[in-house]
């Protein structure tokens, strides 16, 4: 059997509640910059303690800012998954891997919701382009790291052919026939 690798990035979505987020953040640094400027300059009469706060906080903001911009990563690779979140580009979280021989149920995660909003998992995992998770798929796997996860994600025609190569084989019959 030859081995098989297949990787794929999907970029989050800017959406409503990103705008809302950052919009947040702003108004925190000017009340912070405000309230430093109160406590620098007029009661402690330090100006470096102006200069400091207000670093800080804009330094912080733009942290914060920043992290909502997301990709994930999902890589297979001979029936073994993990998923990665990767924040503006800098910096690198693996959320959970697991084999693909773990998978208990898969399948269209708008199909199945209120089912599995329902049901109690150990972690929850939402790797997908958008906050609605429309044409996504789920994965309830079991992971030495995550325990009994469902993971939702996008995955591309190539992704979903390994990923049905790997998983038990009742459960391939079941949700995909004979193909």
């Amino acid at each position: 059997m030859n081995d098989v690798f297949v990787e794929r990035m999907v970029k989050k979505k800017f959406e409503t509640t990103d705008l809302l987020v950052v919009l947040g953040i702003v108004l925190g640094i000017i009340v912070l910059t405000l309230a430093a400027f109160v406590i620098g300059f007029l009661i402690v009469g330090v100006p470096m303690l102006f200069l400091l706060i207000a670093g800080g906080a804009v330094f912080g903001g733009y942290k914060l800012m920043t992290m909502r911009m997301l990709e994930f990563e999902y890589s297979l690779t001979n029936g073994f998954v993990t998923v990665d979140k990767i924040m503006n580009r800098a910096s690198r979280k693996r959320l959970t891997s697991f084999e693909c021989d773990s998978c208990e149920d898969i399948g269209k995660y708008t199909e199945n919701e209120a089912r599995l909003k329902t049901r109690s998992f150990d972690t929850r995992i939402f790797a997908t382009q958008f906050a609605d998770h429309r044409d996504s798929w789920y994965m309830i796997v079991r992971s030495g790291k995550t325990g009994k996860t469902l993971v939702v994600f996008d995955p591309d025609e190539d992704l979903l052919a390994a990923v049905k190569r790997f998983i038990p084989r009742p459960l391939k019959f079941e949700k995909f026939g004979r193909n």
